[in-house]
C-alpha cells in the first residue's frame, strides 16, 4: 500500500475536484440554460442558476408539432435506430468475437487486423463509400440504410470488445461441455454467452449510444423531416441569424436522460464488464 504525505493528499483532492468540475460543469450549464428565458441567456452577466426559471423550452420539445418540427416523432426515430443498431450489432459482434477467440482457421489474423484497422479509421472516411453503396441499393432516406451505417461503424469495436471477454473464459469449460455431449452451438449459447453478460451489457450500451446520439450519418442519409432523428431535428434550431438556445438545451437534456437512466439501471453490469476483459486468465 502506497503511503501519501499530507501535501500529496491535498493535491490529490484538489485534482479530483478539478476533474469532477470540468466533467460536470458542461452538463450543469446545459440543464441551467434549458430553464432560462432568452433575456438571461444573452445577458452580459450570465448566471449559473436561472433567475427566472421557465419551462417553455420543455413545453416546446414535448408539445410542438408542425410540418417541419415533431420532437416526439424524432425521438421515436432515434429509438428505432438505437435499439436496432444495438440488437443487430450485438448479433454480429458476439458471433464474430466468439469465432475469432475460440477457433483457429486460415485468415484469422487477417480478419483480426482488419477489424482493428476499421476501428481506428475515422468515421468520416466511411461516409462516401457507404453513401454510394446505399444509393445503389436505393436505401438513402430510409431507416434500414441508416441502421446499416450505424452497424458498420459499431461492429468493429464491439467485435474486438467481445473477443476480449471471450478470451477471459477458460477453454476447459468448452471442452468439458463438449465431452458431456454438447454441440458447438450449445457451448456458445448455454455456457460461454451467459458468462459474458457484463461484457454484453457494456458493448450493447456502446452500440445504443451510437444509434441514439449520432448526428453526422443521420444528417446526410435522412432527407425528409419525418425521418429525422432527434439530434438532426435539434440541430435545425441553430440558424444563421438566430439560435433558440432554450429549446436546444431542453432537447439536449431530454435526449441525455435515457442514456443516464440506462447507465444507472445497468451500472453493476457496466462496471463489471469494463474490467472483465482486462486480464486474461
Amino acid at each position: 500500500m502506497i503511503k501519501m504525505s499530507l501535501t500529496g493528499r491535498i493535491v490529490t483532492v484538489f485534482l479530483v475536484i478539478a476533474i469532477c468540475f470540468f466533467a460536470v460543469f458542461p452538463f450543469w450549464w446545459m440543464v441551467s440554460t434549458s430553464f432560462k428565458p432568452a433575456s438571461e441567456i444573452y445577458s452580459y452577466t450570465p448566471s449559473f442558476i436561472p433567475g427566472n426559471p421557465t419551462l417553455d423550452g420543455y413545453k416546446t420539445v414535448f408539445t410542438m408539432k408542425t410540418r417541419t418540427v415533431d420532437f416526439l416523432r424524432w425521438t421515436r426515430n432515434s429509438a428505432i435506430c438505437a435499439f436496432s443498431t444495438s440488437f443487430f450489432g450485438m448479433l454480429i459482434a458476439c458471433t464474430g468475437g466468439y469465432a475469432i477467440s475460440r477457433f483457429r482457421f486460415k485468415g484469422r489474423s487477417v480478419i483480426g487486423y482488419s477489424i482493428l484497422v476499421a476501428e481506428v479509421l475515422p468515421a468520416t472516411l466511411l461516409i462516401l463509400p457507404l453513401f454510394m453503396i446505399l444509393s445503389k441499393l436505393d436505401m438513402i432516406n430510409s431507416f434500414g440504410g441508416l441502421i446499416i451505417m450505424y452497424i458498420t461503424f459499431a461492429v468493429p469495436f464491439c467485435t474486438w470488445m467481445m473477443k476480449g471477454f471471450f478470451d477471459v473464459i477458460p477453454l476447459s469449460l468448452d471442452e468439458a461441455a463438449l465431452i458431456d455431449g454438447a454441440s458447438e452451438f450449445d457451448v456458445f449459447f448455454r455456457v460461454v454467452l451467459p458468462l459474458t453478460l457484463p461484457g454484453i451489457a457494456v458493448t450493447a450500451f456502446f452500440s445504443f449510444i451510437i444509434g441514439w446520439n449520432e448526428y453526422m450519418f443521420a444528417s446526410i442519409c435522412m432527407r425528409d423531416y419525418a425521418n429525422w432523428t432527434f439530434p438532426v431535428g435539434l440541430a435545425s434550431f441553430q440558424g444563421q441569424y438566430k439560435t433558440d438556445w432554450t429549446i436546444i438545451m431542453a432537447g439536449s437534456v431530454t435526449v441525455t436522460l435515457p442514456i443516464v437512466t440506462i447507465f444507472l439501471a445497468l451500472q453493476k453490469f457496466l462496471v463489471g464488464g469494463m474490467t472483465a476483459g482486462a486480464v486474461k486468465q
